[in-house]
């Protein structure tokens, strides 16, 4: 008995008395059916895909769509159908794009490299994406279609490439946005966009990642050591920032940490006052410990007494040298031109003086961004 899903002797003489568009759709989908056969014969398979060369070069749009749908489900087929299917207009190509599982890499960067921003879209869009189409995807395409790329994911996309991405797009929001959103991001990614996110999105960053305890807790204390700094930075007399620092200090939150990222970020009084409550020490002994000696142990000695750290040691005096070599004077420059001198110094600074190491020169940054 006749499968009426396969193709038959009659449907062929009735497509020859009258190819119109309805007989040829179906002699497409029993076409489909037959060459999806596993027991499909190699005559019959040949046979298959000659109608099928034919059924590309169709004048009718809508029989073309037909066509790549049915053959986006199938595997190994001819290249010179599939160099037609994907060369086609949009409708007919897109569908086939996104979901053929036999494109290979080199096809793939081809329709990058080629076609039109719908159809780098659909590449994007596609299922498993290996790393090589991804980072091809990320080298050539615009802001859009890599946007499209992260919020795939199954897309495999590696610390490399999410570093280009960050290269490329440092400013996109959206980008950030989808990077936050995607089901998984290295540790290492995160830490480098972090202090770019918006509060929301470092909330988000938190909720949705399973980050170690310790860094989850350094996003949140990031988080408020800013909103600190942002205040201090809206005041403008000594007065109102002594009071935020003895507010800070007598409720335990004058951390080392809090009071390296306001030198780094040149708040030179935020820091003034902190190491006056730190240490017990008088401003006036403060600023002329700071920055009228040149005796580095003198200095050290006031941050012992402040109970800093060692390990912070280097980043406090990579900050005050920049200071000192460009005059700093809060009123005519801006806290992002200061750090922007102080990572160019950095690495100067870093083959000079032996005791600032990777480390510190990683926590140093980490301050300043």
């Amino acid at each position: 008995m006749q499968n009426n899903k396969q193709l038959s002797k009659d449907d062929v003489i009735k497509l020859s008395q009258s190819p119109n568009t309805e007989n040829k759709i179906t002699t497409i989908n029993k076409l489909s059916t037959l060459y999806n056969m596993p027991n499909i014969s190699l005559q019959e398979r040949k046979l298959t895909e000659d109608i099928f060369r034919i059924i590309v070069e169709d004048v009718e749009v809508k029989v073309r769509q037909i066509l790549s749908e049915c053959l986006k489900k199938s595997k190994d087929i001819p290249q010179d159908i599939v160099k037609k299917v994907i060369s086609d207009e949009n409708s007919v190509s897109i569908p086939f794009i996104k979901y053929y599982e036999n494109l290979t890499d080199k096809e793939l960067m081809g329709i990058i490299d080629t076609q039109s921003l719908d159809k780098q879209k659909a590449v994007a869009q596609r299922r498993n994406l290996s790393d090589g189409v991804s980072g091809y995807i990320v080298d050539k395409c615009p802001e859009e279609i890599v946007v499209t790329l992260i919020s795939n994911n199954s897309a495999n996309i590696s610390e490399n490439t999410y570093q280009n991405i960050i290269t490329r797009f440092p400013k996109s929001e959206d980008i950030k946005r989808g990077m936050v959103y995607r089901q998984e991001l290295p540790v290492t990614i995160i830490t480098k966009i972090l202090d770019s996110l918006s509060a929301d999105l470092q909330k988000r960053l938190i909720l949705l990642h399973n980050l170690p305890t310790d860094i989850a807790s350094d996003i949140i204390e990031q988080v408020k050591e800013k909103a600190t700094l942002q205040v201090s930075a809206e005041y403008s007399s000594d007065k109102q920032i002594e009071n935020l620092v003895h507010e800070l200090y007598s409720s335990n939150k004058l951390t080392p940490s809090l009071v390296v990222r306001s030198i780094c970020m040149g708040d030179l009084k935020f820091f003034e006052y902190s190491i006056v409550y730190l240490s017990n020490t008088p401003i006036t002994e403060v600023r002329k410990i700071l920055f009228n000696t040149q005796v580095d142990f003198v200095v050290r000695n006031l941050l012992r007494k402040a109970f800093i750290p060692k390990t912070f040691f280097p980043a406090v005096f990579v900050a005050l040298k920049v200071i000192k070599d460009i005059r700093f004077d809060m009123k005519n420059n801006s806290r992002k031109a200061f750090s922007h001198k102080v990572i160019e110094r950095i690495l100067s600074y870093a083959n000079a003086e032996e005791e600032l190491g990777k480390d510190d020169i990683e926590y140093l940054i980490s301050k300043i961004n």
